[in-house]
């Protein structure tokens, strides 16, 4: 074989191999990215839900305020523990947006809002320092 089309084919065998780990590296990445944007829309759900819950009780809290105007006091006693249940679910609540927090890699700049990692030790768009 002619020594320049065997080295042009082992350049192409190089490249080749070079682009097919690159690609495998982004496949892996791709991965995990979808894995984290489903745990973070998981948990997005559940403050949907316990906001949700939350109305609810507003709900009987108003309609047990109303009872009480109409001269029902006999609820009044349950507003306590409506109070209760709605600092619950926005303890909850607090607990799942911290977790969301931290399970992010990436952070906003306060000064222009530009994303930057958690690594990153200055905003790579204003320069302010972060963290």
């Amino acid at each position: 074989m002619d020594p320049n089309v065997k080295a042009i084919l082992e350049r192409a065998k190089a490249t080749a191999t070079y682009a097919a780990e690159k690609a495998g590296r982004m496949a892996d990445a791709a991965t995990k990215k979808a894995g984290d944007m489903a745990a973070s829309a998981k948990l997005n759900l559940q403050i949907f839900d316990l906001n949700t819950e939350i109305d609810g009780v507003y709900k009987e809290i108003g309609k047990i305020v109303y009872l009480a105007h109409t001269g029902d006091d006999s609820h009044t006693a349950e507003l306590d523990d409506k109070f209760a249940q709605i600092d619950e679910r926005l303890a909850k609540i607090a607990e799942v947006r911290e977790t969301i927090a931290n399970t992010k890699t990436t952070l906003e700049c306060p000064v222009c809002g530009k994303e930057c990692s958690k690594d990153d030790a200055f905003c790579s768009k204003c320069g302010h320092k972060l963290g």
